[in-house]
């Protein structure tokens, strides 16, 4: 390797030539994760990354191994499943231009699943120091998560919500769109209902929607209820760890006017009660406008004691609920666990 650790000593290491470098930016290029990053400025990454063809049938990640290295793939397809106490189940299916194995790798985590090829597949295997370039080219890191919660969505099954008026509605994790879906959808949120929401009469801005939106789901977890399997979001309510203490989170909700009263809050303060139990988390705490008596309301049911923070605004920290303190179906809270523990398989 060269003294300043340059291209030509990486492919002298990795075995490549810089000709055969540049063959593979130009290979890089064409992945729509790539599209519009010339091929120069993937050459760096492509000097770590090593070619990987695997017929159909061969394991490309082990459930249970140590994570070293991740995946990056130019043409096939492989199967993702996972082996639990349930028995084994197939999570999703992985293709062109999609990344295998990178959370594991990043979390320095065993695999959570078997990643199996089904249609003779090519692809590029890195490591850490891969990751750190290709994480760093720009605009990436916003298309590998985009790319990440789409390869969630495509095995997350909403869960059917019998409201106690009849009316059936999907509760499921966010999911790409939402914030797009809540901010332009048919859904109407008053200027009383974002207040109470958001402390401003305001309606949020698409920043903070998107941020609202943009969840990991161990340490921001959202969940929605929505009206029909791609219909608008009607209600949302998450959890976000502190940075500080991993076993307390904030929780907030909001309603759609049409559809406060009806018993929602309730039932997804009973949902994410299941996601934080599921997830580790001990304490919930909570910032509300002292008027809000509805969320105020919901809470107490759980010990809520609150304490004035300013004017208007009251503050409160609980344990987080025991599963039978939960008003919800038990049939359907075995299913909420488990969309929970699928989220966090697929994510790990």
């Amino acid at each position: 390797m060269t003294a300043d650790g340059g291209e030509s000593g990486l492919a002298s290491a990795l075995g490549a030539t810089p000709e055969l470098i540049a063959v593979r930016a130009d290979g890089l290029a064409q992945l729509e994760i790539f599209d519009g990053c010339p091929p120069d400025l993937l050459r760096p990454l492509a000097a770590h990354l090593r070619p990987l063809q695997a017929p159909v049938g061969q394991v490309l990640t082990r459930q249970g191994e140590r994570a070293v290295s991740f995946l990056l793939i130019q043409s096939g397809r492989a199967e993702v499943r996972h082996l639990g106490d349930d028995g084994e189940v197939v999570l999703g299916e992985v293709s062109e231009g999609m990344i295998v194995g990178e959370i594991a790798l990043l979390r320095d985590k065993p695999r959570t699943a078997t990643v199996t090829v089904t249609e003779p597949l090519t692809a590029y295997l890195g490591d850490h120091a891969a990751f750190e370039i290709l994480a760093d080219l720009p605009g990436l890191s916003r298309r590998m998560v985009r790319t990440a919660r789409q390869r969630l969505a495509a095995f997350v099954t909403p869960i059917p919500v019998v409201l106690k008026d009849g009316t059936e509605l999907m509760l499921r994790p966010a999911l790409p769109g939402d914030s797009e879906r809540t901010s332009n959808g048919p859904i109407e949120f008053s200027t009383e209902t974002l207040y109470r929401r958001f402390m401003s009469m305001r309606a949020p801005s698409m920043s903070l929607m998107n941020y609202l939106f943009q969840v990991d789901y161990v340490n921001h977890f959202v969940w929605v209820l929505v009206d029909g399997a791609d219909g608008p979001v009607v209600a949302d309510v998450r959890f976000v760890r502190d940075v500080a203490d991993s076993s307390l989170a904030e929780i907030a909700f909001i309603v759609g006017d049409a559809y406060q009263g009806r018993g929602i809050g309730n039932v997804m303060m009973d949902a994410l009660v299941i996601a934080a139990q599921v997830s580790g988390v001990k304490r919930f705490s909570g910032r509300v406008l002292s008027d809000n008596v509805p969320m105020r309301t919901i809470l107490d049911r759980f010990g809520a004691r609150w304490e004035r923070e300013e004017p208007g605004v009251v503050i409160t920290e609980f344990d987080v609920p025991k599963t039978e303190a939960l008003q919800i179906d038990p049939e359907l809270a075995v299913e909420i666990r488990a969309s929970v523990r699928q989220v966090l398989r697929a994510i790990g």
